[in-house]
């Protein structure tokens, strides 16, 4: 995989070069950008081994390079032919005995690797078939072709049994929403791409946000975007002096109605993590704004022998400190560290009568006042 990225880099820079270029300064460029490291590899091995994907790069031409490089006076134009092979690479002699290396200024970058594994291939699809929707359109536009070489590799290799079965599983991973499912909202692409050039900047942003049928505008400092099935969210903090509004919030990407970019800097704490924010459960719904702290609830789960609760609690636990007591055949009693969220009341209204609250009682009256308001309603 290293070796791939490495060669498509390599690719990229002499795109980006507008006369040729020597292998010196390629092996500087990618040790600059993180492709080699120097540390770890001597600076002779360093040439030896851009040499080959430079070799590889040329094509079947390639038995020759080592000769070349070692014997430089005797090459000629003649010695390749130039832009002859499918990436449109170049090259010729620099001044003593060095080479020179271009793209072809006629011929777009193509990424077909003929070499390209599998895995990666593999890897390339499920990105395409999962994250199209939420990837920077630019970010789509870049690597389109790239997505089209992968899948024409599975489709290519079908005769292999190993590259039959990666195109078979790149058709058999999907997401998808637990519970009742709802469809997602639709939203402006260009409305994301601004939040990820924003954040890409570090700049602030300005947005119009509908609230009931009001938009309300706020300047904001972005820090990344969420993705909870079927909603995206942008997650940020507002730009207010005092401290008690210094906390992220998370706003629906679908109800943002205008974004504008900011020159000022976006200011994100260091210390900052997307992760930990969402592991801490910041982006939970709470049925009271004054009470966001944790409780140590206990049910009593009655499940049969028919039924996968216990199995499915102990594959995935309420909390870390879960504990699980058995207390007959089909009495159970359950200990877990929570907070009083709309997640938490929706999950044990779904139990129904196969757990029961015994405490503490302000969760058992956060689910009885929600029967009690269902009654009302019939």
């Amino acid at each position: 995989m290293k070796t791939f990225l490495r060669r498509l880099e390599i690719l990229n820079f002499l795109q980006s070069q507008h006369i040729a270029v020597s292998t010196d300064t390629i092996v500087n460029h990618l040790e600059n950008s993180g492709h080699l490291d120097s540390n770890q590899i001597q600076t002779r091995s360093l040439f030896r081994l851009i040499q080959r994907d430079l070799n590889f790069l040329l094509g079947d031409k390639s038995d020759d390079f080592e000769a070349i490089e070692n014997n430089k006076e005797q090459l000629t134009y003649d010695s390749f032919d130039e832009f002859d092979n499918d990436f449109g690479l170049g090259v010729e002699k620099g001044t003593g005995k060095s080479l020179l290396w271009k793209l072809s200024p006629y011929q777009k970058l193509n990424y077909d690797f003929e070499r390209m594994p599998a895995f990666m291939a593999l890897a390339l699809s499920l990105s395409e078939k999962h994250l199209k929707q939420v990837l920077p359109s630019e970010t789509r536009i870049e690597l389109k072709k790239l997505f089209e070489n992968a899948q024409d590799k599975l489709i290519k290799s079908e005769q292999k049994l190993s590259s039959r079965h990666y195109q078979r599983l790149s058709q058999s991973v999907e997401f998808f929403q637990r519970g009742q499912r709802l469809q997602a909202a639709s939203f402006n692409p260009n409305i994301l791409d601004t939040i990820y050039r924003a954040i890409l900047l570090g700049k602030r942003v300005t947005i119009s946000y509908l609230r009931g049928q009001t938009a309300k505008e706020y300047e904001l400092h972005p820090y990344g975007v969420v993705i909870m099935l079927p909603k995206l969210y942008l997650v940020a903090k507002k730009h207010e002096a005092s401290p008690e509004h210094q906390s992220f919030r998370s706003f629906l990407v679908h109800k943002i109605q205008d974004i504008a970019i900011e020159q000022n800097a976006n200011h994100v704490p260091d210390n900052f993590d997307l992760r930990q924010y969402l592991d801490a459960g910041h982006m939970d719904v709470f049925l009271s704004y004054d009470d966001q702290g944790h409780h140590t609830l206990l049910l009593e789960v009655s499940a049969s022998k028919n039924s996968n609760l216990i199995e499915d609690l102990k594959e995935n636990p309420l909390s870390p400190d879960q504990e699980l007591t058995q207390i007959n055949t089909e009495t159970w009693h359950l200990s877990a560290t929570v907070k009083r969220t709309i997640q938490l009341k929706n999950w044990l209204m779904a139990l129904g009568n196969q757990a029961k609250i015994l405490s503490p009682k302000l969760i058992q009256d956060d689910l009885l006042q929600a029967i009690d308001a269902i009654r009302a309603r019939y």
